[in-house]
């Protein structure tokens, strides 16, 4: 009796298992031009080739079946209960664009025209790019009314009576209105034979645009000879001149997509790349430099990529990344007032932690002003999680250099900052020591004991600035440290404006144990040491009247 039911779940197994490997083409296919029109603007000639690669994998999947459905979640889609996409990142995640607006499940059926599509695609587009205060995701798609486009958001679930509305990951995992969620997950990426078939229309084109002989692979169309490396410079002029160099290197991207496992291959690629990136920068074409790290960084965030392309785009960033390109971005902002400033900043937020060490050389090399300005800042949040590589410029014997790395350690807010100022206070330049006192009143007491050491150093005003920091952040523990140098011997003879930092420091302690120092330095008479010691008393006197008003108290 039991057969029967084992034979009914096997025959369902087999059944979801052949709409999936079915619907891999597909899947990719869609994550991969929805990220295209998220990333690239509307005229890009990539979007077409994305968008007509998509409408035959709709049209070979509708052969077969006659709806196509991806729920969402907040960080992964699943298709037939398998997680065909995750991303954790929200400003990336293409499942976030929909779950944020309450999207839980996206079906396309069979008669899907190419218009609803495109529709489709503009309405991701446009709400990926709205403000809070605009029209989501579903205002949109209901104002165009799909017919072969549905969308089922929370108030669906609520609406059908259901307990349960899927709002998190985990709540789609639970399965309890995708009940067969817990099933084994699938590979995202697409095998040999598949990728062939799915893409086999696309490297025809690209055949066509690169000019490769039937018996020519793509892989060896990309190889580069020597003499052809000598050409690059005078192509790229070329290109320069009439305008196509966007489209000439989103095809040699797309080419880069469909390279086996040939490492020569890579090597070639990665080689042109860079060497194009290099001769833009020299010739003060930022702008185009950025369209090519745009375009690779828009390419690395596609679903199919397999991990040698990844590596050759991830190598191609840090290479353009390193000295050679940031002294090359230097020049294009020094000497040259009227520069605008928006592609240097975009070629900026391009930069991998391999620019930092450069980057902080290039401040010595830049005027005050904007530059160093927005170099300075770049390199607070490129070091935002790891400030190790700033802490090497702070034993630079240069003190201008250190300086700029302690303003910009102050600008990152890093916990550990304090553990690498030890030194500083006993700097010999006093511009050195100063920023480093400014630093620590950042970090809310975590520096209080290295505070303490400038209350010794060798200039009046950062003593005097550091009596207060201390007052301010320590509260009652600064009332001991400070007590102990105004009562020491021969402070009296300091002069005013010192003492009366430190007087009026003990009291910003709003500590009461204050009060009996103040009161014993403002009672107490010594006729010998004369005018100094009524400077000191007047000074108590002052500030427990102070503290007095404060309080509203008779102290």
């Amino acid at each position: 009796m039991d057969e029967p039911e084992e034979q009914v779940d096997g025959d369902e197994s087999r059944t979801i298992d052949e709409g999936v490997k079915s619907a891999k083409a597909l899947v990719q296919s869609f994550l991969q031009t929805v990220n295209g029109y998220r990333f690239y603007e509307a005229s890009h000639p990539m979007l077409s080739r994305l968008l007509d690669r998509l409408e035959k994998d709709f049209n070979r999947y509708f052969d077969e079946y006659d709806s196509f459905s991806l729920q969402v979640g907040e960080t992964h889609l699943f298709y037939q209960g398998r997680v065909v996409y995750e991303s954790q990142d929200p400003k990336e995640s293409v499942a976030f664009v929909f779950f944020k607006d309450g999207i839980r499940e996206i079906r396309f059926y069979k008669g899907l025209e190419s218009r609803e599509i495109v529709g489709f695609l503009n309405i991701v587009r446009k709400s990926d790019r709205l403000s809070r205060m605009e029209d989501d995701f579903v205002t949109l798609f209901w104002e165009n009314d799909f017919s072969h486009i549905a969308i089922t958001t929370v108030d669906d679930f609520l609406e059908w009576g259901g307990d349960f509305v899927p709002a998190t990951e985990e709540d789609l995992m639970k399965g309890v209105e995708y009940g067969y969620f817990q099933e084994e997950l699938f590979s995202d990426r697409v095998d040999e034979v598949e990728a062939e078939t799915s893409h086999g229309e696309m490297a025809k084109g690209l055949r066509e645009a690169l000019g490769v002989s039937s018996s020519e692979s793509l892989v060896q169309a990309c190889q580069l000879t020597p003499e052809e490396m000598m050409e690059i410079n005078r192509e790229i002029e070329g290109a320069q001149k009439t305008g196509n160099i966007q489209g000439w290197m989103d095809d040699l991207i797309e080419v880069l997509l469909h390279l086996g496992d040939d490492q020569e291959a890579y090597e070639n690629m990665i080689s042109y790349f860079e060497r194009t990136v290099e001769s833009l920068l020299e010739r003060k074409a930022v702008r185009q430099s950025v369209a090519i790290l745009r375009s690779l960084h828009a390419a690395k965030g596609l679903v199919s990529m397999q991990e040698e392309q990844k590596v050759a785009i991830r190598r191609i960033l840090e290479t353009t990344s390193g000295s050679h390109f940031i002294e090359l971005l230097g020049k294009n902002m020094r000497g040259n007032g009227d520069v605008d400033s928006e592609p240097v900043l975009q070629y900026l937020r391009f930069l991998t932690k391999q620019a930092v060490h450069p980057l902080c050389r290039l401040l010595l090399e830049l005027e005050p002003g904007k530059w160093k300005k927005l170099v300075s800042d770049f390199l607070a949040e490129l070091s935002q999680n790891d400030i190790h590589p700033l802490t090497e410029f702070l034993s630079d014997p240069n003190p201008i250099l250190v300086c700029h790395i302690l303003y910009i350690l102050g600008k990152t807010g890093h916990s550990s900052c304090v553990n690498y100022l030890g030194g500083l206070s006993r700097h010999d330049d006093t511009r050195v020591r100063e920023v480093t006192l400014q630093v620590l009143s950042q970090f809310n007491g975590g520096g209080v004991g290295l505070i303490q050491e400038f209350l010794k150093d060798k200039t009046t005003e950062i003593r005097s600035k550091a009596a207060f920091l201390l007052a301010r952040l320590a509260k009652e523990e600064a009332v001991s440290p400070l007590a102990g140098i105004i009562l020491s011997e021969g402070f009296q003879k300091r002069g005013y404006e010192e003492k009366a930092s430190f007087v009026r420091a003990l009291g910003e302690t709003g500590s009461p144990e204050a009060v009996p120092v103040l009161k014993k330095i403002a009672k107490r008479r010594f006729w010998l040491k004369g005018a100094k010691w009524n400077e000191m008393r007047l000074c108590a006197a002052h500030t427990l009247k102070t503290m007095e008003a404060e309080k509203g108290v008779t102290l």
